[in-house]
């Protein structure tokens, strides 16, 4: 019998706790309702704007820390970040390192440090601290060019979703994947008509073990 696996989805901003229009909460309910006996759901949401994002992005990271550790024990980890969810992920493997191991980190449309070497996934996939990393870029991603301008980089917005992996590691590349939407917008995925294929990203695996 394979062990449990969870996925733990992390939105970004301007993301009203309980709405159940929010993304995250969907992607739990479809998640659970594909009755795949070896895969779980869970969501952490917090409440922030587009200024407030820079401040209490520990607290939000701590948030997730302590969620994440209760399924230390005998599960299989995967994290699913949208935009500053994505940051969010970043952070806690940054700032609080007893975190138990990830299996796939799927960062989509990533407003978080772009580099491999600079946000140390390099380092977590070297270790096999984190098994695989999925990258989700959207070309028509107009938030994330926002975020590249001085504003956005002042308040500390990064492009992993715009520029894809930068400096990934000759020596992990063959677990980091790339998945490339030309005609997506930032939230584009999420919308009724792309739902479910967005969604098999997270979940074939687990289909198919």
């Amino acid at each position: 019998m394979n062990a449990p696996a969870i996925n733990i989805y992390v939105p970004g901003i301007l993301t009203f706790p309980g709405d159940g229009k929010n993304w995250d909460g969907r992607a739990v309910s479809h998640t659970i309702a594909g009755h795949w006996p070896d895969l779980a759901a869970e969501k952490v949401e917090y409440l922030c704007g587009p200024i407030d994002r820079a401040f209490g992005q520990k607290m939000r990271a701590e948030k997730l820390y302590r969620t994440v550790q209760q399924y230390a024990l005998g599960w299989t980890i995967n994290l699913v970040g949208h935009s500053n969810g994505c940051a969010v992920i970043l952070a806690m493997l940054s700032d609080f390192p007893a975190w138990p191991d990830i299996g796939h980190l799927h960062l989509v449309c990533g407003a978080c440090e772009a580099s491999f070497e600079k946000n140390y996934l390099n380092a977590w996939l070297r270790t096999r601290r984190v098994g695989r990393a999925s990258v989700y870029v959207a070309e028509d991603d107009a938030a994330l060019r926002l975020a590249h301008s001085l504003p956005g980089r002042i308040l500390g917005y990064g492009t992993l979703g715009l520029h894809g992996a930068l400096d990934v590691a000759p020596d992990v590349a063959g677990r980091v994947n790339t998945v490339l939407w030309p005609n997506y917008g930032h939230s584009d995925c999420w919308s009724d008509s792309e739902f479910e294929q967005t969604m098999r990203y997270f979940t074939q695996e687990a289909a198919e073990a």
